[in-house]
């Protein structure tokens, strides 16, 4: 399962570029009068939640990860800033490991520094990689070991399955849930815009937005303390409803309110 975030098209373009090359020197191959395989290996890399919550006072927070393959992969985690590129102060551990076909594991989140707030929750991301094995050429050794010549060539195009999820640091002193909290949100029409102003200690992460019935895109959380604007829909009028994603990855119920 892959979950595409703002470097996706990055990661698309060198997709396509690597099967462009593969498609390249099989072609190049099949001219000189060899025989070509092309195997492409796709996979998927399942965590066992879209969120984890990070208490300090525990002092370290856990994830599954599932292989779902018939061969093993290696798991590689890491915990980065909101901004998804900054470095966090927490370590993943084991921080690269080797996940057997078929079988689930579990990460451990371990706070190893930095200064977070201590009235608010703190946003960082937990992006995990799936590392498949390099197939080992058919032809390289025959059955005693020796080197053999090949008759055929085999080209292979590996896709790492990379997924992030959302890692919200949680004080002790922030008492209660974002669903608890939901129905504070304050929603104003600006002009052509509809801006939500969030009051609550808790990131307010959208299922989804309505106003009228119509759905507004673009907002996809906002921040404790914070206010977000996105562009209203042409002739959008009524009251607006939202949604949000509990802590479990759960869709709350709707909540509504008039337009400010």
């Amino acid at each position: 399962m892959f979950r595409y975030h703002r470097g996706w098209r990055r990661g698309i373009v060198s997709i396509l570029a690597s099967a462009l090359f593969v498609n390249a020197v099989a072609f190049a191959f099949a001219a000189s009068g060899q025989q070509s395989r092309m195997n492409t290996k796709v996979f998927r890399l399942k965590l066992g939640s879209s969120r984890v919550i990070y208490r300090p006072e525990a002092g370290s927070a856990t994830i599954s990860v599932s292989n779902a393959q018939d061969y093993p992969i290696l798991v590689q985690g890491k915990i980065y800033g909101e901004d998804r590129k900054s470095v966090a102060p927490f370590i993943v551990t084991p921080p690269l490991s080797r996940l057997e076909a078929k079988q689930q594991s579990r990460l451990r989140i371990i706070q190893t520094g930095g200064q977070m707030a201590d009235d608010r929750e703190t946003l960082q991301w937990l992006c995990v990689a799936g590392i498949p094995p390099k197939d080992t050429d058919v032809w390289s050794e025959d059955e005693r070991g020796r080197q053999a010549t090949p008759s055929a060539v085999n080209v292979n195009l590996e896709v790492s399955a990379h997924e992030c999820v959302k890692l919200l640091v949680r004080p002790s002193g922030v008492k209660g849930t974002s669903m608890g909290s939901a129905s504070a949100l304050r929603w104003q029409r600006e002009g052509g815009k509809l801006r939500v102003t969030n009051p609550s200690p808790f990131y307010m992460n959208f299922a989804s937005i309505t106003v009228g019935g119509k759905e507004v895109p673009g907002i996809a959380y906002v921040a404790p303390g914070a206010s977000r604007s996105v562009e209203l829909p042409a002739g959008t009028a009524g009251q607006v409803q939202w949604k949000i994603l509990t802590d479990e990855g759960g869709e709350s119920h709707a909540f509504e309110a008039g337009l400010q």
